[in-house]
C-alpha cells in the first residue's frame, strides 16, 4: 500500500468523500431519508473497501466504479457556481452527465464481472482493463460492435443484454435531444461584453 500511488490517491479521495458524507449527514433535515438516498449508498459501497484494503494489504476491484454516479451532481455544482445560466445549458449538462455516469458505471460492472469470472468456480475470468470496458460499452451502445472485445462470462453477457435494453433507449433518446439543444443556440444568445478600442 505504501508504494502504490494509485491506492494513496484513492485513499485521499475516500477520506474527502467520508468527511463530505458526515457533513451532509449533519446538515440533513431527515436523517433516515438521507441514509437511504442513492449517493449515500454510493458512499457505503466505495469508502469502506478502501480502508479494508489497507488493513488486509490486498486490493479488490469492488464497487468503486459506483463513484462515477457522482458525476450526475456536476450540473448542480456548475449552476451554484453561476457557470450555467440558461435552461438549455442546464438541461444539456444534465443529459451529458447522466449519459457519462451511466456509461462509466456500466463499464465498471462489466470490468468487475469479466475480471472475476462466473461465480460457480471463477475459472473463466477475462483480464480486461477498465478503459477497455469503457471502449467496449461505447461501441456497443452506439450499435457499431466491432467484435474485438466481447464478454466471455455468463454474468457479463447477462448484464450486457439487460444493459442494452436500458442503454440503447437512453442513448437513442438523449443524443437527439443533445444535438437539438446544441443546434438551437442562437448566435445572439450569449452575453454582450463591451470592449473599448479603435473604430
Amino acid at each position: 500500500w505504501s508504494d502504490n500511488v494509485t491506492q494513496q490517491i484513492d485513499l485521499a479521495f475516500n477520506i474527502f468523500f467520508m468527511v463530505y458524507f458526515f457533513i451532509r449527514f449533519i446538515a440533513a433535515s431527515d436523517k433516515l431519508w438521507f441514509m437511504l438516498e442513492m449517493y449515500s449508498f454510493v458512499d457505503y459501497f466505495t469508502i469502506p473497501p478502501s480502508f479494508v484494503s489497507i488493513y488486509l494489504d490486498r486490493t479488490w476491484i469492488g464497487l468503486r466504479f459506483l463513484r462515477a454516479l457522482r458525476l450526475m451532481t456536476v450540473p448542480d455544482i456548475l449552476q451554484y457556481l453561476n457557470i450555467l445560466k440558461t435552461s438549455s445549458s442546464i438541461r444539456l449538462a444534465q443529459l451529458v452527465s447522466i449519459f457519462i455516469s451511466v456509461w462509466l458505471t456500466a463499464a465498471g460492472i462489466i470490468h468487475l464481472l469479466e475480471n472475476s469470472g462466473d461465480p460457480m468456480d471463477f475459472a473463466n475470468p477475462q483480464q480486461l482493463s477498465y478503459w477497455t470496458c469503457v471502449y467496449f460499452l461505447i461501441v456497443t451502445m452506439s450499435t457499431v460492435g466491432y467484435g474485438d472485445v466481447y464478454c466471455q462470462t455468463i454474468l457479463g453477457r447477462t448484464f450486457l443484454v439487460f444493459f442494452l435494453l436500458v442503454g440503447l433507449a437512453m442513448f437513442a433518446s438523449s443524443i437527439p435531444e443533445i444535438i437539438d439543444l446544441v443546434g438551437t443556440r442562437s448566435k445572439y444568445s450569449g452575453e454582450f461584453k463591451r470592449e473599448f478600442g479603435k473604430r
